[in-house]
């Protein structure tokens, strides 16, 4: 790594670099600015590599003389970047080099040298207005994979200002420009991804400080960002949702805290064989190109399919690798979804359907508590606050999942309710009262209330019925804990939502 900013007989006035000066002992020649992050001081220039004859891409960094809290910025900002160096994702330009700053009379400058990024700034796609939303989400899925790769090595990407992020010739956003400032976390990481999503769908900023030529977000009642599916109806909802949630602050119970939840959202709603929509070109900006029709109807069969197998296979192998921070990435302390003690049990109730005949040998079982089960970690708990109105008796009340854009397992590979008891019990069946016929149920077992779905174990299912449905269970171990298990929500086009009012199970007689 060098260790001057500029020490060579061509060396520029780096308190104010202009074209065509030269740093890091003349190595660097300056060519043009390309951005800059206000808020640590940072700007952002394409440059050229004069000792290798390719260009690069510059974040300056500079003090002004005689401020020594803004020294420390940099040198914090510096050390930060040499940690980052062995980061190799597509989503991140690989770092070259680091010109660490000198003490000296003018100001203090240290640089920060990447590849360049072929393509266009993050900013030029919106030329022609917002992107199409399976756009959008496609370009910044290598964005998403680097702030996981980052934080799972214990770094800070610092993809939070637009000007930092570049998009390659083949549609990737990408951090062209490294060296976050020193007070970004891996917080902000996320909040950036939101902030890139909100900005492609809407055309609009949607955090402070960010580029004075881009407009703010329109804000609502509540002072937070309108949701772009309000501004675009076409934009889908579980993208409008993942926007918001990235964005929010803490405290606000919904927040989303790791990449590898982001990446599978924008995965699943990724334009990932159309390459008809536009192209980046060398010289920036985005071209579109004329769409045949009958290609489109096609290419969207495919992904829709291919869609189901992803997520699938993806959501195993994530939830195996990331655990619990998965199961809490929409909530702001962490930890298991939440568990709500459930009122006294209830008498089976069967009213608004054909009632519900027990085998001989089973008896009712009290369910000790219940929660909102949703490994997915792509929300937070649907209608958390009615689960407990499942054992209260009153078929007329109940639980309900929240209304989604694309059935299940497009955006989650399902959602369910886990029962806990008293103690372990062989259950016999389950009784289910529902005025959502067509919706598609599994009753699982399970060795604790946060098992991973991969680690329960299938013992009935059924389609429910409007009013009630007995689901017999094939005898297994005792269990404490039962799953039900939604994998098909009832509802046609883009309305898919399920609700049950009353749950009840039977055990065997012992």
């Amino acid at each position: 790594m060098s260790e001057s900013a500029g020490t060579g007989p061509h060396r520029s006035d780096p308190s104010s670099p202009t074209p065509g000066g030269v740093l890091g002992q003349g190595r660097y020649r300056l060519l043009a600015e390309f951005g800059r992050d206000d808020r640590c001081g940072a700007l952002l220039w394409r440059g050229r590599d004069l000792m290798l004859e390719r260009d690069v891409a510059l974040t300056l960094f500079i003090a002004a003389p005689q401020r020594p809290a803004e020294v420390t910025l940099i040198r914090t900002a510096v050390a930060r970047a040499l940690r980052s160096a062995r980061l190799d994702t597509p989503g991140a330009a690989r770092m070259l080099d680091v010109l660490e700053p000198v003490p000296g009379d003018g100001p203090t400058v240290a640089v920060i040298v990447a590849e360049w990024t072929p393509g266009c700034a993050l900013v030029d796609l919106l030329d022609s207005g917002p992107l199409p939303p399976s756009v959008a989400a496609g370009v910044l899925v290598p964005l998403a994979g680097a702030v996981d790769a980052a934080h799972s090595a214990g770094l800070v990407l610092g993809c939070d200002h637009p000007d930092r992020i570049r998009v390659s010739t083949d549609r990737q956003a990408r951090l062209a420009f490294p060296g976050p400032p020193a007070s970004s976390g891996s917080r902000d990481d996320i909040r950036g991804l939101g902030a890139m999503l909100y900005l492609l769908l809407t055309g609009c900023w949607p955090l402070p400080d960010g580029p004075s030529g881009l407009p703010p977000a329109p804000l609502g009642t509540d002072r937070l960002p309108i949701s772009p599916t309000t501004l675009r109806p076409e934009v889908p909802v579980e993208l409008s949702t993942l926007a918001l949630r990235c964005i929010a602050g803490p405290g606000t119970g919904g927040g989303v805290h790791t990449g590898s939840a982001v990446r599978q959202v924008l995965e699943l709603n990724a334009v990932t064989a159309d390459e008809d929509f536009f192209s980046v070109g060398d010289g920036g900006g985005r071209v579109r190109r004329p769409i045949d029709p009958r290609r489109a109807q096609q290419l969207r069969r495919m992904k829709l399919g291919a869609s189901m197998t992803v997520l699938g296979v993806a959501t195993l192998s994530i939830l195996g690798y990331a655990g619990m921070q998965v199961v809490s990435v929409f909530t702001d302390t962490g930890g298991a979804p939440l568990v709500i003690a459930g009122s006294p049990p209830a008498a089976p109730n069967n009213a608004g359907g054909k009632p519900a005949v027990l085998p001989a040998s089973a008896t009712p079982v009290q369910v000790k508590t219940l929660s909102v089960y949703d490994p997915s970690g792509l929300g937070s708990p649907d209608h958390q606050k009615d689960v407990g109105k499942l054992l209260d008796g009153n078929p007329r009340t109940g639980w309900s999942t929240d209304s989604y854009f694309q059935q299940f397992p497009i955006y989650k590979k399902g959602l369910g309710v886990m029962l806990s008891f008293q103690m372990p019990i062989a259950a016999a069946s389950v009784t289910v009262v529902s005025p959502s016929p067509g919706t598609v149920l599994e009753i699982r077992t399970a060795t604790s209330p946060n098992a991973r779905l991969e680690q329960t174990t299938l013992v009935g299912t059924a389609t429910l019925r409007a009013g009630s449905t007995q689901i017999p269970l094939r005898a297994g171990p005792p269990t404490r804990y039962l799953l039900v298990w939604i994998t098909t929500l009832s509802g046609t086009k883009d309305h898919h939502q399920s609700q049950l009012t009353e749950l009840n199970v039977q055990q065997r007689a012992t």
